[in-house]
């Protein structure tokens, strides 16, 4: 008996471990970051962020199919009101396809995708893979909001009420 409470107490504090740790971003200030899109045009958070509530849309390659299911109605609704601020997770290829890849992003979308070949953005906030993250970034650079899907429009109608209260 004593065996089986110790096991439930201990599985209850994993699971709350792994439910917790996810929204570490959080609260968190920005990371401050020098990245370049796929033309090769240089983005700092300093220089094209600071001072401006922010939404960042990271995604990987699996989750890439999903990212217009949030930016779409987001940019429709505050696109004049917040900047935007898309990121890919290329930190799993080469080096050498650095330049490969830029070019197939230059094809495949207009907009500036900062490519983040090192992952330490990912990293820094707690990216959730398979599936597009978004963040709300306050004026004061201190992440509000953090969240992921595939884009319901249940999970977009929450996150642009959310947005709208901060705002």
């Amino acid at each position: 008996m004593r065996l089986l409470f110790i096991t439930t107490v201990v599985a209850v504090i994993t699971v709350a471990a792994v439910a917790f740790s996810v929204d570490h971003a959080i609260g968190k200030r920005a990371k401050e970051f020098v990245l370049l899109d796929q033309y090769e045009k240089e983005w700092s958070w300093t220089k094209n962020c600071k001072g401006r509530p922010t939404v960042m849309v990271l995604s990987d390659w699996k989750g890439s199919d999903y990212t217009a299911a949030w930016t779409d109605p987001l940019v429709a609704r505050f696109k004049d009101r917040v900047q935007f601020v898309a990121l890919a997770d290329v930190s799993m290829a080469p080096g050498f396809l650095e330049g490969y890849l830029r070019s197939r992003f230059r094809d495949a979308y207009k907009t500036p995708i900062l490519l983040d070949f090192e992952g330490e953005i990912f990293e820094y906030y707690k990216f959730v893979s398979g599936v597009p993250n978004v963040l709300f970034i306050d004026a004061s650079g201190t992440v509000r909001l953090h969240t992921w899907g595939k884009g319901s429009n249940e999970s977009v109608n929450s996150l642009i009420e959310n947005i709208s209260k901060i705002l």
